[in-house]
Formats: structure tokens, sequence, C-alpha cells
């Protein structure tokens, strides 16, 4: 017994140096296991560098996505005019989203995503078609002006051709339809394509252009447009009457005035 506690003082003596123990030598004579501590320094240094690689990894993603320049412009309150980098105007009515890749928009084509009520008025490219995607529905142009109408409490996507001609079809479809100037479409959600009705009214998109156009238009037909727009009700003293002209819609009273000046009729008008 006191045999092997001399033992053990002379090993503490002989690795004593200079006031402290050194452990690693200790540990490699009772143990010997130095050969693991160089396998574990290897594996130490070997993930150091996988982390710093992940590092890098992590840092360029983060970067890209940086890169990645979205734009997202959002109606909040009242209509509200955009022009895309191509000069394409977009005129958005209350509540309706526009979003588009800054990056990429003009490359190969010139896509944008939207939700709402949109009225296009599209700068013409022939190498760079223009495309108006929706939750449900997609619209391809060239060049012209149009309105798509998607809300997410709608069932149905509509799009008013005004000018030129678009390619109108469901978000997935392989096949779509074309649809010219006056042309109205609607897409049921969850069809596939599209079909053609009637338009609502003689200027579906009064509210984006800012005037109402009519030629040879019934005045009955008129007057149930002004009536839907300005939330009011309006009646001709005369109905066989047609009227061909141009209006501004900042001012119903002055509207009704050269109406009723130049057909010669009273308009009467009542409060809903």
């Amino acid at each position: 017994m006191k045999d092997k506690e001399e033992r053990k003082l002379q090993f503490v003596l002989r690795y004593y140096e200079d006031g402290k123990l050194d452990t690693r030598k200790a540990l490699k004579k009772i143990t010997g296991i130095a050969h693991q501590n160089k396998v574990s320094g290897f594996w130490a240094c070997f993930s150091g560098i996988a982390a710093a690689i992940l590092i890098c990894v992590v840092s360029y993603t983060l970067l890209s996505r940086k890169e990645h320049h979205t734009v997202l412009i959002t109606a909040d309150a009242m209509v509200t005019r955009y022009f895309l980098p191509d000069s394409t105007l977009a005129i958005l009515s209350k509540g309706a989203t526009l979003e588009y890749d800054a990056d990429k928009y003009g490359q190969a084509n010139r896509e944008v995503n939207m939700s709402g009520k949109i009225y296009f008025s599209v700068r013409r490219n022939a190498l760079s078609p223009f495309i108006a995607t929706t939750e449900y529905a997609q619209v391809k142009v060239l060049g012209t002006e149009f309105e798509v109408d998607e809300y997410r409490k709608d069932t149905a996507t509509r799009v008013y051709v005004k000018s030129g001609k678009v390619v109108f079809k469901g978000r997935y479809g392989k096949n779509g339809i074309v649809f010219t100037k006056d042309m109205c479409g609607m897409l049921t959600h969850g069809d596939e394509m599209p079909v053609a009705v009637h338009a609502v009214s003689p200027n579906p998109s009064a509210w984006a252009i800012g005037k109402f156009i009519y030629r040879n238009t019934p005045i009955d037909e008129v007057l149930k447009e002004l009536s839907f727009y300005y939330g009011t009700q309006l009646y001709a003293s005369e109905h066989e009457r047609t009227i061909t002209g141009e209006f501004k819609t900042d001012d119903l009273g002055e509207i009704i005035a050269l109406i009723e000046k130049t057909l010669d009729i009273r308009i009467i008008q009542k409060e809903r």
C-alpha cells in the first residue's frame, strides 16, 4: 500500500513543471489517448472548415436574396397610377396590388403579378410580351389597353379589352382565347378556359381613363351607367334618343347639363 502511494507521488513530481501540473502529459501516461486527441483535433479542424463553408453558403444565399429586387405597389385608399420600367401604365383601383421583379422585368418577358382590378396601357414590344398573372388567370399581350378584374372574394376573373387584343386563359391552362377590342371575357374560378360575355356597361374602364365615350348609345343605357357609377338614379323625360359624345367623369352635374342641352330633354335625378 505504501509503495503504491509513493509511486503516485513520484508520478506527480515528474510531470509538475513551473508550478503547474502538465495534465496533457499525465493523461498521455495514464490512458494513452494521445492518438485520440489527434483524431479529435482533426475532426475539430474539419468541423471548423465545414462551418466556414456553411457560413459562406448562407451568406451568398442571403446576398442573392437581397439582389432579388421585388417591387410591390398597393392602392390602399384611392385609385393609383404607376408607370412600369418600360413606360407601361398601370392604374390600380382601390385595394388592388401589383408586383414585379425589377431585375427580370423586360428581359424574356414583362411579367407582373396582380390582385384586384387594374387597367393596363401596355407599351408595345414584339420581342417581350407583357403577362399579367392573377391567382386564377393569366393575360398575355404585346401592346394594348385592357382591364383585369379579380378580387379574392370573387368567383370569376373578368377581362375587358379597350384596344388591341389579348390572350386570356386559366393560370395553369395550356391554351387560351383571343379577345379583341370591346370584347369581354370571364373565367369562372376552377375552369381552364374563359368565355366571352357582354360588357356590363358601355365604359367598363371609365374609372381608370376618366371619361365616358358614347357612340349612338341609347339614352336609357347611358343613364343606367351613370347611375351605377355615381350611386344615384337618373331618368330621362324622353327614351327614344341616342347620344354620341365624350364626357369627363369629374362632374355628374356637368354631364347631365350637356346631355339635356344636346338632346333637348330633361333628366331627373333621385338619390338612392
